[in-house]
């Protein structure tokens, strides 16, 4: 027996090449395995086709095998539907009841009131200075006299409490400045006595006046004269008067008691008195005249 130089089996058996390919059934459902074998040298009997039929058997077997399974795997699965997952069911929540709105009660609507016009603004009224009565009224800007024995004391304000400034001596002409002011159970009235002090004094008490309207005739006042002052001839008897100061100077005339003369110019001293320049009224009369000596007042100025 000779080997073919392509394929032998260990038996002895000789065999041409082997090849297998798949193809189909006539049923389509599972692949089934066709082995061609090429016999060389085959009789007509066929021997060698039926020892492959023999090797095909359980092949054929095999495959029947795999296609049962798989009908009993895809048979179910037909009956129930495709592979394709299910949608998981949505859990519907539950949901709440809307709020239910609580009405609002119309409201009536305001009516705004017309804008008003600003009130004028009123002026503050002073309240009226209560009236004060005085039996023996005096006037504002004119002149007055003291009457009451032993002067007055004049005071920065109209009360008892205010430091007094000086005196005035009774029969002192003053010129009323403001008044009347009710304090402390008196009548104040501020007055100017003409020589540079200005206050308050007490007009009177009860039915007692202190102060009078009534002025009367100028009075000589006891003081030295200045510059300006209507000047009275208080000597008993007759005045000298000069061209200059001192008691060598020329007589110009002589001044008689009472006559009044206006003060031009002085003082000065000579001969141990005091001269003062002097002009009459008329303008007659000018010259130098001494105002007195030892207390002795010779020209006296008036109120």
């Amino acid at each position: 027996m000779t080997r073919d130089s392509n394929s032998e089996s260990r038996f002895g058996i000789q065999t041409g090449r082997h090849r297998k390919e798949w193809r189909h059934n006539t049923s389509g459902r599972c692949p089934e395995t066709v082995s061609y074998n090429v016999v060389r040298n085959a009789d007509a009997t066929g021997a060698p086709l039926a020892s492959n039929r023999l090797r095909e058997r359980p092949a054929q077997n095999l495959a029947l095998g795999l296609l049962a399974m798989s009908l009993v795997w895809i048979g179910p699965l037909l009956a129930c539907g495709s592979f394709q997952p299910r949608p998981t069911p949505t859990r519907e929540l539950p949901v709440a009841a809307p709020a239910q709105e609580t009405p609002v009660p119309d409201l009536p609507t305001p009516t705004l009131a017309p804008p008003t016009a600003p009130s004028p603004t009123q002026t503050a009224v002073p309240s009226p200075t209560p009236t004060v009565f005085v039996r023996n009224p005096l006037t504002i800007g004119e002149p007055a006299r003291i009457t009451v024995q032993g002067g007055l004391n004049v005071r920065e304000q109209p009360t008892v409490r205010s430091p007094a400034v000086t005196l005035l001596a009774q029969g002192k002409r003053i010129i009323v400045l403001e008044g009347p002011v009710s304090s402390d159970g008196y009548i104040w009235w501020k007055v100017d006595d003409n020589q540079g002090t200005v206050g308050w004094v007490a007009g009177g008490q009860g039915i007692d006046d202190w102060i009078s309207p009534n002025v009367g005739e100028v009075r000589p006042i006891d003081r030295s004269p200045i510059i300006g002052d209507r000047v009275i001839v208080t000597l008993n008897g007759e005045l000298t008067v000069r061209a200059l100061p001192g008691v060598g100077s020329t007589i110009v005339a002589r001044a008689r008691t009472n006559q009044t003369f206006t003060v031009v110019a002085g003082p000065q001293a000579a001969d141990g008195y005091f001269w003062y320049q002097i002009r009459s009224d008329d303008g007659e009369v000018e010259g130098w005249a001494a105002d007195g000596r030892e207390g002795e007042r010779w020209l006296s100025p008036l109120e």
